[in-house]
């Protein structure tokens, strides 16, 4: 028994002591602090995993459309053949310009400096309308026949013949 009255005082005076006491303490803030500070980790990589999201959805629906208006274009305008080369380029500068676009985003997110990235230059030559249809040509009307004797009308003053009304006179010197 006394062993274990000697065992239960060293526990005791162990856990009763002071340094113990302060030790606990230091060691519960660390936790609190690690923990706080794991937690912020977390958010800010759940915000890059929204940012990402959303950079990727617009970017997606984005060269959705351009590739899109793109096609239409090509079967709109089937007399310009585009090259292979061509295409290529496009496809490595779209992606330069995401890559880019997505560093940018995830360095603003995160709180560091960052410049946007600059839009892509086109290179690509755009394409051309078709030629336009020309006017159809404007035909003059058949000469007047000679049996006709009537003079044509050449102004409105001649088809109406207008006298002077005194009434209107003196409505102007009234105004």
């Amino acid at each position: 028994m006394d062993k274990i009255k000697e065992q239960a005082s060293k526990v005791g005076q162990l856990v009763f002591a002071s340094e113990t006491g302060a030790t606990y303490q230091k060691t519960l803030v660390l936790t609190w602090n690690i923990l706080r500070e794991t937690a912020q980790l977390l958010w800010l990589v759940i915000c890059l995993i929204f940012v990402g999201a959303e950079w990727f959805w617009k970017t997606a629906t984005g060269l959705g459309r351009k590739a899109r208006a793109w096609s239409d274009s090509l079967s709109q305008a089937s007399t310009e053949e585009t090259s292979l080369s061509s295409m290529g380029e496009s496809v490595v500068s779209a992606g330069k310009h995401s890559a880019a676009f997505l560093l940018y985003r995830a360095k603003q997110q995160l709180g560091i400096d960052a410049e946007p990235p600059k839009p892509a230059e086109s290179k690509s030559k755009p394409v051309a309308a078709p030629p336009a249809a020309e006017p159809a040509p404007v035909v003059a009307p058949p000469p007047p026949a000679a049996a006709d004797t009537k003079p044509a009308i050449a102004s409105a003053a001649e088809a109406v013949e207008l006298e002077p009304d005194d009434d209107t006179d003196d409505q102007l010197e009234d105004v």
